[in-house]
């Protein structure tokens, strides 16, 4: 459990109790399988007439519940091969 301290002394805290910290490179991709639902989600919501703010919410609840359990499953199963992917590209932009 971290103890409650000062934002400044954050570093300090994690250098003298933490094994190893990950390091983001400045370039890395969003890894996050949900911006792939989100996109979905778009896609599908466009092929909509919505002319309302009900109506998008409307429309947006019906898609959401309409992804297949099997396309989030296959995203997070993914993270993998992701990763390895982002590791290999030195933190670059991949393909995901």
């Amino acid at each position: 459990m971290i103890p409650n301290i000062q934002p400044l002394n954050v570093r300090l805290w994690l250098l003298y109790n933490c094994r190893k910290v990950i390091k983001t490179p400045p370039y890395s991709p969003d890894l996050n399988p949900i911006e792939n639902v989100w996109h979905e989600l778009e896609k599908r919501t466009r092929k909509h007439d919505i002319s309302s703010k009900e109506q998008l919410k409307a429309v947006l609840t019906e898609e959401w519940n309409k992804t297949e359990h099997s396309y989030t499953k296959k995203l997070v199963e993914s993270m993998p091969k992701r990763i390895k992917s982002v590791i290999s590209a030195k933190g670059y932009p991949t393909k995901y």
